[in-house]
């Protein structure tokens, strides 16, 4: 965003055409605004105020679009011809302020001093005038959204419960949709936590639970059975209308959703099939499904329910395809509170990505007696759009009161009693609380590493300084071990994968299942997408690229694509449902052809997704646009994902993605080595950042 394009975008035939659809379409807040002005089809609008061009420059480094400028310009022009400039301005800065919170993810502006406010406000650079003129406005909003007042702003500013596209309410400024969403979604969270009242103790759940606790899976060491905290967070699962499970990854929710089946199994109520598995993406709901069947067939001499369940497994999915999400430019669903969900429990795995939006639409498709079970990291990263309803009900006083919800701290992924493991915990751990990870451990969690050379994949390694002549370096060493760890690699990626009509037969999916376990063990994560210094994930997959190109020779040529060569990691960028594919889902690129007999049969490259207990091939020509290389993702696009070796790669200066939830989640993808890259100032300065968002739910929950 430039100023040019601000003004090319703000002349006043464009402007005059967007307010005359503003006014044509009268039931939206500024149309009738645009309405009362007597703007009308037509009719001019001299006199009304100019946006002031000249912020623009004071607001190129936030993250605001035009769409965001334009909407400060389209709400501020309601005030009228007599607003004065000072008032004009101090409006606009105060929307702009409001957008950069909600582009953050919070739901609303704060106002008290010190806070979000004065914050937004010195990254505008708001002069001593700017900051009185946004307090004079203040004062009158806060009388206008409590009736006291009538004047132009009255237009703009209303109360709890007004129609006006900014509110007031318990002295923070909202939005007028996210305030109407916020609202709704805490009257229903409320309502299902209210419900949850402690009954007593079933005795047919409590004899499936016996049986349950007394067979667990078995493991490489012996039975793995629940601890008190898993037991506790099952039993919470099982009665009440809304369960919040939360734990740091490697916690065990998986294992609490398998025994929740078992013990419903054994009970039939509800019945498996009223029974709905899902999460916000295709990899996590993916994932959810193939670790309940780990669960379910490590059972030594599994009963006749296990056996059923393992057979007639609820089904893991998308939310949006649970919500029947009907593509279009709308956000429509095709189940909603006229036409409910069918099922009558519904558990959601990696629930700290859900956002405000879809958790409205999600409470609004339940049935009047459905039960929903939540679980996920509050300490995670939140979800990219608006708002943090996993972290507001585990805060919630009301959840926590009626013992809706059940925290997990103990962390089975990287083991206590290994080294790495542990190394990988106490650093989480530091950083979850704001310390500096170089003090994990006694000060021995992180090891200091100088030269790319170094790196032994142990534990939690630094490499410092990340210049990018130690960055190249270190890529060329996790290039080389991606390739030396699986020493038949060349061959799987040079024979053609046969896929028939159905798919692939089971002994190919067993062969594809291995060399997508191969390339999961590896992956970089990177702060942005694009940064500049080679820190992004663009820059790092063009790297990798290239270099795979040149390591595989006239052979990869020959096989691979301009774009994407055989053996590359791909992710998918945009949904699109008639093939199945979400964002995010990760695949590869192989060589697939059609069996023996079909007709027009070719071996070409394929991306090759996991989906099910099989996978599914794709042309490449067919997912153009919206595939992209894989071989770094940010850290956002790697939730819900584990991994043996994560790479951090930090930018060469401070970023405001950087936060202690991003460090946090990304630490926690790894099971046995983690290596940060970058320097120490840029490390300690993100661990002292946190991704506090402004939200109101809490409070409405209590």
């Amino acid at each position: 965003m430039n100023t040019e394009s601000i003004r090319n975008i703000l002349t006043d035939s464009f402007m005059k055409g967007i307010v005359i659809m503003a006014a044509i379409n009268s039931w939206t807040p500024m149309g009738c605004g645009a309405t009362a002005m007597g703007v009308l089809p037509g009719k001019e609008t001299r006199g009304a105020p100019v946006f002031p061009c000249d912020l623009v420059p004071r607001i190129e480094h936030l993250d605001l679009g035009i769409e965001d400028v334009f909407l400060a310009w389209e709400i501020s022009r309601l005030a009228g011809e007599g607003t004065s400039p000072e008032l004009y301005r101090a409006l606009v800065l105060l929307i702009l302020a409001a957008r950069v919170l909600s582009g953050e993810g919070s739901t609303r502006l704060p106002l008290v001093q010190g806070g979000h406010l004065d914050r937004t406000l010195d990254e505008f650079k708001a002069t001593d005038s700017e900051r009185k003129a946004i307090i004079t406005l203040l004062d009158e909003a806060q009388e206008i959204s409590m009736g006291s007042r009538n004047s132009s702003l009255s237009n703009i500013f209303g109360g709890a419960g007004s129609y006006r596209p900014l509110i007031i309410d318990q002295s923070c400024l909202y939005l007028q949709k996210l305030h109407v969403l916020e609202a709704r979604v805490g009257a229903a969270l409320h309502e299902l936590i209210s419900d949850s009242i402690a009954e007593e103790p079933d005795p047919a759940i409590e004899s499936a639970l016996d049986e349950v606790f007394s067979f667990p899976p078995g493991g490489a060491a012996g039975s793995i059975e629940l601890d008190s905290e898993q037991k506790a967070a099952v039993r919470a699962s099982l009665n009440g209308r809304i369960a919040i499970v939360s734990g740091r990854p490697g916690s065990g929710k998986t294992s609490i959703v398998a025994s929740v089946l078992r013990v419903l199994a054994r009970t039939g109520n509800p019945p498996l099939e009223s029974i709905a598995l899902a999460a916000p993406t295709g990899k996590a709901a993916d994932r959810m499904r193939r670790s309940i069947a780990d669960h379910l067939s490590a059972i030594p001499d599994a009963g006749a329910a296990d056996q059923k369940l393992a057979e007639d497994c609820p089904p893991s999915s998308t939310l949006h395809r649970l919500l029947g999400y009907i593509p279009g430019r709308l956000e429509r669903f095709r189940h909603n509170q006229n036409n409910p969900i069918s099922e009558q429990l519904i558990i959601i795995d990696e629930s700290s990505m859900i956002d405000l939006a879809i958790m409205d639409h999600l409470l609004r498709a339940l049935q009047p007696e459905a039960r929903v079970v939540f679980l996920g990291d509050a300490d995670q990263l939140p979800s990219i759009e608006t708002g943090a309803v996993l972290r507001d009900l585990c805060r919630s006083h009301l959840a926590n009161k009626q013992g809706r919800v059940a925290v997990l701290k103990m962390s089975y992924r990287a083991r206590e009693e290994d080294i790495s493991g542990k190394r990988i915990l106490d650093a989480a751990a530091a950083i979850n609380e704001g310390a500096s990870p170089a003090e994990a451990g006694g000060g021995r969690a992180v090891v200091k590493r100088m030269q790319a050379q170094e790196i032994l994949f142990e534990g939690i390694e630094h490499l410092e300084p990340g210049t990018e002549s130690q960055r190249v370096k270190f890529f060329a060493k996790w290039h080389e071990r991606l390739r030396s760890s699986m020493p038949d690699l060349e061959e799987r990626l040079s024979r053609a994968y046969e896929a028939g009509p159905s798919g692939f037969d089971q002994q190919t999916t067993v062969a594809l299942r291995e060399i997508f376990n191969h390339y999961e063990r590896f992956k970089i994560l990177c702060v942005t997408r694009i940064t500049a210094g080679g820190t992004g994930s663009e820059f790092v997959n063009t790297w990798f690229h290239t270099r795979w190109i040149e390591s595989r020779g006239e052979e990869n040529k020959a096989a691979g694509s301009s774009n994407f060569q055989v053996g590359e990691p791909v992710m998918i960028t945009r949904n699109d449902y008639s093939l199945r594919l979400y964002n995010g889902d990760s695949g590869l690129v192989l060589i697939v052809s059609p069996e023996a007999g079909t007709r027009h049969r070719r071996a070409e490259p394929m991306a090759v997704f996991p989906r099910g207990g099989s996978f599914v091939a794709f042309p490449l020509e067919a997912l153009r646009g919206r595939l992209e290389r894989a071989w770094a993702t940010t850290v956002h696009k790697a939730q819900g994902s584990e991994h043996e070796n994560v790479t951090i790669l930090l930018p060469e200066v401070h970023v405001r993605p950087l936060t202690r939830e991003l460090l946090y989640t990304a630490v926690t993808r790894a099971k046995k080595s983690v290596v940060i890259i970058g320097s120490g100032e840029v490390l300690e300065s993100g661990v002292k950042r946190t991704m506090e968002r402004a939200s109101g739910l809490a409070d409405i929950l209590g």
